[in-house]
């Protein structure tokens, strides 16, 4: 960690009243917890740092034109800080004439180290839950944290990528999702939330937000599942999607249903196991035609000329 920062028009950081700039408490408690000493530069004084103003059109030139377009920021910003050491890969320093990237390393050698935990960038809030379990962000962003705490408070972690679900009397977290932006209306609910209660009281099925989630051939088969039935293969997907995830855990009911008609533990677990090591299900253009095999089979078991006859066709 660089053991002093110096900020210019860091809106996040701080902002300034008249001639005293105001930190942010989010940015107060990230520099308390690297040991990070700080200055802001003076307004409308480009001219104290032209290398840096110059750096900066350097890297919009070069980085970010034409205007880059991703879908995972997180992946984008990895990729991009690997672009930016790139740009510097066998240059060298205007004025010393040594290569950057030795600079850069000696530079690196003077940074504070790291504390073990890394400092978590979140704005923590209180939400109480509808009498579904339900919590809204935004306004129109819906999450939940399960029926267990339908009219309860929840401790609600919002991060730039994540929303974290915790029990406000035991800290413990009870869900975690991606986190949604913008206008639109989003409904982040987690069925496996549900799937634990369900479990217990399966005359909900079909009310549950399981039965909205799953395909529809899955649902027509439950759906026809004595109450016995229904409970046992509930608990399958509860412990599938436990061990497995969630998408594993349906494909692998998918699976097994379409190649037994049933949803047998082992054939189930077989399945998803092999759903999350990323296999695909195998799907034939054509009927395929054992014949070869029992002509096969016959041989071995000491079969006649007619069984030679299949196996050579």
């Amino acid at each position: 960690m660089p053991r002093r920062a110096v900020f210019d028009n860091a809106t996040e950081v701080g902002r300034r009243v008249g001639g005293e700039v105001r930190t942010s408490e989010l940015f107060r408690l990230f520099a308390a917890h690297y040991g990070l000493d700080y200055t802001f530069t003076n307004p409308c004084s480009g001219n104290e740092k032209g290398n840096v103003e110059n750096k900066v059109g350097f890297h919009r030139r070069n980085l970010f034109v034409p205007v880059p377009s991703f879908h995972d920021v997180a992946t984008f910003n990895r990729r991009l800080l690997g672009d930016c050491l790139d740009l510097s890969e066998g240059k060298r320093h205007h004025g010393l004439g040594t290569p950057e990237s030795e600079l850069f390393g000696e530079d690196r050698g003077a940074l504070s180290p790291l504390p073990p935990a890394a400092f978590s960038c979140v704005r923590w809030e209180t939400r109480r839950c509808s009498k579904q379990g339900v919590f809204t962000i935004g306004g129109v962003h819906r999450y939940s944290a399960g029926p267990a705490y339908a009219r309860r408070e929840v401790a609600v972690a919002l991060g730039a990528f994540d929303v974290t679900v915790c029990d406000r009397e035991t800290g413990e977290v009870v869900a975690t999702y991606e986190r949604e932006w913008g206008e639109a209306p989003t409904d982040s609910s987690d069925p496996t939330l549900q799937l634990r209660l369900l479990c217990m009281r399966p005359a909900g099925w079909r009310d549950s937000s399981v039965r909205a989630s799953l395909p529809a051939e899955l649902v027509a088969f439950l759906d026809s599942e004595r109450p016995a039935g229904l409970a046992a293969d509930l608990r399958v997907l509860r412990d599938e999607s436990a061990e497995r995830g969630w998408a594993a855990a349906v494909e692998g009911m998918s699976r097994s249903l379409a190649a037994t008609g049933g949803l047998d533990r082992a054939s189930v677990a077989l399945s998803a196991a092999r759903a999350a090591a990323g296999d695909e299900r195998v799907g034939y253009g054509e009927e395929v035609d054992l014949g070869a095999c029992d002509g096969a089979l016959r041989l071995l078991e000491g079969g006649d000329r007619h069984a030679a006859d299949e196996l050579g066709a």
